[in-house]
């Protein structure tokens, strides 16, 4: 049989597979759809088992019949998002606490009260500048290590499962990976461990201090602490997946398996991929790059030559996020009593009135990301809102993802290209996104055939590094593909602009300007 690698995302709202074809295009594709259970106080999760059944039946439907040479399966990941389970049964112990989950916020303030009063510290914010120093992520609930330590706080029987070696932990990558190997892969790769907070960027290893800082130093302890893996390796362990051999070749990040797919192979291209959040990042190659208000992220790493040691190669981007975009829309369809897919928004919303915005929306279902991060704020919609209808609050909401995905990527002056971006995910079936991103950015997006490219981007990383990130730095100008669809921006550079501020002080009032 002819080796064609697939691709598996484990996303907020549905699990996808796809089988790549010899072009490294997307080909025969399934999905099927997970519940998101929202409780009171923030939390947010999911069910792993169910989870797990619909990576099965996905990769069943995409799979090929047995025989011949297994296929090469990569699996990208909802980063952050994190689970106990059972070593012995396998059988999850906790719910996975979800990447948009808070419960962790009340540690999270404590650490950063602590830090700011504790007299012996070198300085206010001593902590949150290791962290960020340490990791390149900042002290947030939203990532894995204050959901981990609540757990292990509040679940009954965890910490003495913990100690006892029967509790495992890991993202639901690792879940799926020990699960279809039988329990012989208990592994994260780098881009999934930088999210935990835990894992020190520059060394690639876990950060003991860390570690005791969340009060997980049981974690420490083999064999509760998972293997560390680049994202892209060779000779990978056989998984069983819906009945018949894969191989493992990759494990990935989301919004990591995104950037690949969508083919942002340059320093300083940007892209941009809109789901249940929104993701906007900017390679930067090589270089470890530091940017006030947004995150350092890895995006890919592989074994590379001896000279390297035992550090393994790798790429990078700073990047922002918006908490909130689908999930936005959802919680202001619920209040206008509208049912809505994606697919529907240009419909309701109807023609572009082209006047002056007398309502403005602050998308902050989740609180705020990058680069205010307040988790505290919430969703509000400013400006005229009494005499506002209902396609007038809707399309404010729209806007508003534009608003923000523009806001992050004004923060990073010196690191963008000059190309093109590269947008994916659910929404951009919303042309209206899609045309007030163009215009507040003033450049082309380009909308990529299959929506899927963090599932694409998975099936990639299964192959040389060489096909997927060059690591010569280019003009940050995608490569045109077949199927693109591009949108252009209508407003001047004078027109976005005065519409951009005019969002701002809206929602943040008028010294908001950074």
């Amino acid at each position: 049989m002819r080796f064609m690698p697939a691709g598996l995302d484990l996303g907020s709202s549905s699990i996808k597979a796809i089988l790549v074809r010899r072009d490294g295009r997307d080909g025969r594709a399934a999905r099927r759809g997970i519940a998101t259970r929202r409780r009171p106080g923030g939390r947010v999760e999911h069910d792993a088992e169910e989870v797990l059944a619909a990576a099965m039946a996905s990769l069943h439907a995409v799979l090929p019949g047995r025989g011949g040479e297994p296929e090469t399966l990569g699996i990208a990941t909802q980063r952050s998002t994190v689970l106990f389970w059972d070593r012995d049964s396998g059988r999850p112990l906790t719910p996975a606490y979800s990447w948009q989950d808070l419960r962790g916020a009340a540690l999270c303030d404590r650490l950063r009260g602590a830090s700011r009063r504790g007299p012996a510290g070198p300085g206010r914010g001593a902590l949150e500048e290791a962290v960020r120093e340490r990791t390149g992520l900042r002290l947030s609930p939203h990532y894995a290590a204050a959901k981990l330590a609540w757990a292990l706080r509040h679940v009954r029987g965890l910490g003495r499962r913990v100690a006892a070696g029967r509790a495992l932990w890991g993202t639901l990558g690792t879940f799926l990976a020990w699960r279809m190997s039988g329990g012989a892969v208990y592994a994260i790769d780098h881009a999934n461990a930088q999210r935990t907070l835990l894992f020190d960027l520059a060394s690639q290893a876990w950060e003991p201090g860390l570690f005791e800082t969340f009060g997980l130093a049981p974690l420490l302890d083999a064999p509760a602490l998972p293997a560390l893996v680049p994202t892209s390796f060779a000779n990978g362990a056989r998984l069983e997946a819906a009945g018949r051999p894969v191989r493992l070749g990759a494990m990935t990040g989301d919004q990591q398996g995104a950037l690949i797919g969508l083919g942002c192979r340059d320093d300083g291209s940007i892209a941009i991929n809109y789901g249940s959040g929104a993701f906007v990042l900017i390679g930067t190659g090589a270089r470890l790059a530091r940017v006030p208000g947004l995150l350092t992220t890895m995006v890919a790493s592989w074994r590379g030559t001896a000279a390297a040691g035992s550090r393994s190669e790798a790429r990078y981007a700073v990047e922002g996020t918006v908490n909130a975009a689908g999930t936005a829309i959802d919680w202001a369809a619920a209040r206008l009593r509208l049912r809505l897919r994606a697919s529907d928004l240009d419909r309701q919303l109807g023609k572009d009135p082209g006047r002056e915005r007398t309502v403005h929306f602050l998308p902050a279902v989740s609180g705020l990301g990058a680069p205010r991060w307040d988790p505290a704020a919430r969703p509000r919609f400013a400006g005229d809102v009494k005499r506002a209808s209902t396609r007038d609050l809707l399309r404010a909401v729209v806007e508003s993802i534009a608003c923000r995905c523009a806001e992050i990527v004004r923060a990073a002056p010196r690191h963008q290209g000059k190309g093109p971006v590269l947008a994916a995910g659910g929404l951009t079936r919303c042309r209206t996104l899609l045309q007030a991103q163009a215009d507040l950015l003033q450049r082309p997006v380009i909308v990529r055939e299959s929506p899927d490219a963090g599932c694409l981007g998975a099936a990639l990383l299964t192959r040389s590094p060489s096909s997927w990130w060059p690591g010569a730095r280019g003009t940050g100008s995608p490569r045109r593909r077949p199927g693109d669809v591009i949108v252009r921006p209508r407003l001047s550079r004078a027109e976005a602009e005065e519409r951009y501020v005019a969002w701002e002080r809206a929602v943040y009032g008028r010294a908001a300007s950074r």
